[in-house]
C-alpha cells in the first residue's frame, strides 16, 4: 500500500521515495512507490501534476490502496525524487477549501445543499440545490464567506471511525473510518483531497456567474490567486473603457448600453437603405431585359445577395450574383429555361474551391477563389434556357 503524504501533508513539495513496482503497458511505464505526494482525480479535484526523477507524471490512478504514477519513461531502479508542480497543487487547495467553506455558508443561508464540485482550468463550479439566486443574495454570500476567510479559521484533518461523534455536512460514501476535513467551528466533511492550514490563505472568493441545470443552479466562483487574477483582468479593461469614454466608472454600463442601441439603430437606417437602393437596381436591370444578370457586390450580406437574385428570377430572370467582402458568396438564380442548376453545381463551386448546393432554380454557397469566375458565367450561358 503506498503512504500518501499529500494526506497528511498538502504543502510537501519534494521527497526521495523507493520503487516498489514498475510496468510497461501500452507504451507507458506504471510505476508504484512506497510512499508519494502526488494525489490523484476525486472528488471534484483535478490530479496533482509534477516529475519522477525529472521525467514527467502523466496520469495518476488509484489501485488496491496503491497509486500508480504514469511515465513516458522506465525511472530506473532504487529510489526515485518526487517534485511536486507545487503552485497548481496550491491552486487546487485554495480552491476546494473555498469550496468546502461555500458549501456551509449556503446551507446555512440558504438551506441549499451541494449536489456537486469540479475545479476546471479557469474557474471552479458547485451545482447546488437551489432554484434561483438574486443579486442582493449573491451579495450576502460572498460578504459571509469574506467575514469567515478573514476569520482565519484553521483548517483540521482527522480520521475517525465514529460517524456519530461528528458533525458531516453530508453523509459519507464508504463505510469505516474515513478522512475528515474541519473547518474549525463552520464545517466537517468526508474528503479526500488536498486542503489549506486556514481559511485565510482562500485570501478571496468571488462569485463570478451562476447558471441554471436542470431545477437547480450552479455557480460558478474563483478563489485565492485564481481570485486576483480575475480582479487584474477586469480592472484592466475597466482603464481602458474609462480611457475610451472618460466617465466614471459607474456610469460607464449606462453609456455602452446607449450607444449600443444607437449602433443598432443606424444599422437597422443602413439596412432599410441597403434594401431600397438594392430595389431601384433590381427594377434597373429589369428594364435593361438580359436573360443573365450578372453582378459583383461589396459590403453586401448573405441575405440581400439572395433577395437581389430571386427577386430577378420570380420576374424571370436568370441570374448571378456574388461578393468577395464581406463574405466570399454567390447565388445562382434560374427565371428563364428548364435547366436543372443542381445538375450543375458540383462543377460552379469546382471552378470557385468552393461548396455549396440548394434547388433546380436557386443555388448558393461559398467560393475561396473567384478568379475563374468568366469560367462560371460560361457554364451558366452553355446551360441556362437549354
Amino acid at each position: 500500500m503506498t503512504e500518501k503524504i499529500y494526506q497528511r501533508d498538502s504543502y510537501c513539495r519534494e521527497i526521495t521515495a523507493r520503487i516498489s513496482g514498475q510496468e510497461q503497458r501500452h507504451g507507458r511505464f506504471r510505476i508504484r512507490l512506497e510512499r508519494t505526494i502526488f494525489c490523484p482525480e476525486g472528488g471534484g479535484q483535478p490530479a496533482d501534476q509534477g516529475t519522477i526523477n525529472d521525467f514527467p507524471v502523466l496520469e495518476l490512478a488509484s489501485e488496491d490502496d496503491d497509486i500508480i504514477h504514469v511515465l513516458e519513461q522506465a525511472p530506473g531502479q532504487g529510489e526515485a525524487c518526487l517534485r511536486l508542480d507545487f503552485p497548481r497543487r496550491y491552486d487546487h487547495m485554495q480552491q476546494h477549501t473555498a469550496q468546502h467553506l461555500l458549501s456551509q455558508v449556503l446551507l446555512r443561508l440558504f438551506a441549499a445543499p451541494t449536489l456537486s464540485f469540479a475545479i476546471g482550468p479557469d474557474h471552479s463550479s458547485i451545482e447546488i440545490g437551489k432554484t434561483g439566486f438574486a443579486e442582493e443574495e449573491i451579495k450576502a454570500l460572498e460578504e459571509e464567506c469574506a467575514r469567515l476567510i478573514f476569520a482565519n479559521l484553521p483548517v483540521l484533518i482527522f480520521r475517525s471511525d465514529d460517524i456519530s461523534a461528528l458533525h458531516l455536512r453530508k453523509s459519507p460514501k464508504r463505510q469505516g473510518e474515513i478522512r475528515v476535513v474541519e473547518i474549525a467551528g463552520l464545517d466537517q466533511s468526508a474528503c479526500g483531497g488536498t486542503h489549506l492550514k486556514s481559511s485565510a490563505e482562500i485570501g478571496l472568493l468571488k462569485i463570478i456567474r451562476t447558471e441554471r441545470i436542470r431545477a437547480n443552479i450552479r455557480l460558478y466562483y474563483t478563489a485565492g490567486y485564481r481570485a486576483l487574477r480575475d480582479y487584474q483582468l477586469k480592472h484592466l479593461v475597466a482603464q481602458h473603457l474609462q480611457r475610451l469614454v472618460t466617465l466614471p466608472l459607474a456610469e460607464i454600463p449606462a453609456r455602452v448600453e446607449a450607444q449600443l442601441k444607437e449602433k443598432d439603430e443606424l444599422r437597422r437606417a443602413l439596412k432599410k437603405a441597403q434594401r431600397r437602393e438594392l430595389e431601384l437596381e433590381i427594377a434597373g436591370e429589369i428594364a435593361l431585359d438580359r436573360s443573365l444578370v450578372v453582378r459583383e457586390f461589396s459590403g453586401l450580406d448573405i441575405p440581400e445577395l439572395r433577395f437581389f437574385a430571386t427577386s430577378l428570377l420570380n420576374q424571370g430572370r436568370n441570374v448571378l450574383a456574388y461578393s468577395q467582402s464581406p463574405q466570399q458568396y454567390l447565388v445562382i438564380g434560374r427565371g428563364l429555361g428548364n435547366c436543372d442548376l443542381q445538375r450543375i453545381s458540383a462543377r460552379v463551386f469546382a471552378l470557385l474551391n468552393g461548396k455549396g448546393g440548394g434547388s433546380a432554380n436557386l443555388i448558393e454557397g461559398r467560393g475561396q477563389d473567384f478568379s475563374k469566375i468568366s469560367k462560371v458565367v460560361e457554364l451558366l450561358d452553355a446551360n441556362l434556357g437549354a
